[in-house]
């Protein structure tokens, strides 16, 4: 399947993501998996990925995201890794490249991968099912939101949750394997 099949109009892509399953490498053919494809000038998208790709960033080293920059600790910033990460798709994005981003973050143009299948969803869900994935549902103290996190560093779109209910409720669309933590 040829790039040029997966264009549509900036109007439908406001309302449908598609996802690639891609080959990523011509010589390795099981080195493939999902890929949400992300076009130049569809920022809607973008802003949602980066929100869920800063997200995992915070959760990845357990900070809270409502803490002041300031109180992050100097080794590893979730938000100035999250920028490098905004600043690099979009070096691409403003090239004119059509880019593809796994459900870890990891991103390359789409014209290196070969195409095996595309899907079309109104949820920015990843299909790919990860047989150990372990999702954890937790709250910052005092907190009233409930977030989402994987042991499989998985972007979830949204990752906060009003409720519990709708917290599992996504959660379970990916494994049954969760856990409630500090609730």
């Amino acid at each position: 399947m040829s790039v040029n099949t997966l264009s549509t109009t900036y109007f439908e892509s406001i309302l449908v993501y598609q996802f690639a399953c891609c080959q990523t490498h011509p010589d390795l053919p099981d080195l493939q998996g999902w890929y949400l494809i992300v076009k130049p000038g569809d920022m809607g998208t973008l802003m949602e990925l980066h929100e869920g790709v800063a997200r995992r960033f915070f959760c990845m080293f357990a900070l809270d995201p409502h803490l002041p920059q300031e109180k992050c600790p100097g080794f590893y910033s979730p938000v100035v890794l999250a920028a490098g990460w905004l600043v690099t798709i979009e070096k691409y994005l403003l090239e004119g490249v059509i880019v593809a981003v796994n459900s870890r973050g990891g991103m390359l143009p789409l014209a290196e991968v070969k195409v095996l299948s595309t899907i079309e969803s109104e949820e920015m869900r990843w299909p790919n099912i990860i047989e150990d994935e372990r999702i954890t549902i937790s709250r910052w103290p005092e907190g009233r939101h409930f977030y989402l996190s994987s042991n499989r560093s998985r972007i979830f779109v949204p990752s906060k949750y009003n409720e519990y209910a709708a917290a599992f409720r996504a959660a379970k669309k990916y494994t049954n394997n969760i856990v409630s933590k500090d609730l």
